[in-house]
């Protein structure tokens, strides 16, 4: 048996105006392991709205002396700490997806389908950070961009 790909749309009047979003799942990038979690959180919630799986996905960038098939150590994705984390967020369903690659930004095509959800955490600068970077291939190649600002997002401190 295999699902169809679900349909979010709004109702009433504004349903004629805005098309149908369809996504078989809701993938994060990962780019540092707090705003990760941060952007997992806010991605969990679209995707259980969406009755869609959870991706995380780590684009691992190989240096080129190294056999791409060989990398040293874990991907933080993999790590019990990630996952650990994840668990005490709630987040128990979640698939996570490393590709291996000498360009991330060439490897988008593998790991997303045309017009997919994508959920990156990061923080706004006025120069262009990783994660800004990341949204905007991301974005030319098509793809649907959820930016989550981490900094905004923070619980403040208790003394």
């Amino acid at each position: 048996m295999t699902s169809e790909p679900t349909t979010a749309s709004p109702t009433g009047a504004s349903a004629l105006l805005a098309p149908a979003l369809r996504t078989d799942a809701v993938s994060v990038v990962y780019t540092t392991f707090e705003d990760t979690l941060e952007a997992s959180r806010i991605a969990a919630d679209l995707a259980h709205a969406m009755q869609v799986p959870l991706r995380v996905v780590h684009f691992r960038t190989v240096p080129r002396q190294v056999p791409v098939d060989q990398p040293d150590g874990l991907s933080p994705v993999e790590t019990e700490a990630f996952v650990g984390r994840l668990r005490q967020e709630g987040i128990t369903t979640a698939r996570v997806r490393v590709y291996l690659c000498r360009d991330e930004t060439r490897t988008i095509p593998f790991a997303f389908r045309p017009h997919s959800i994508v959920v990156i955490g990061g923080r706004r600068s006025w120069w262009p950070t990783r994660a800004e970077r990341w949204r905007r291939a991301l974005e030319e190649a098509g793809h649907f961009v959820v930016f989550v600002d981490s900094s905004e997002h923070q619980e403040p401190a208790h003394a």
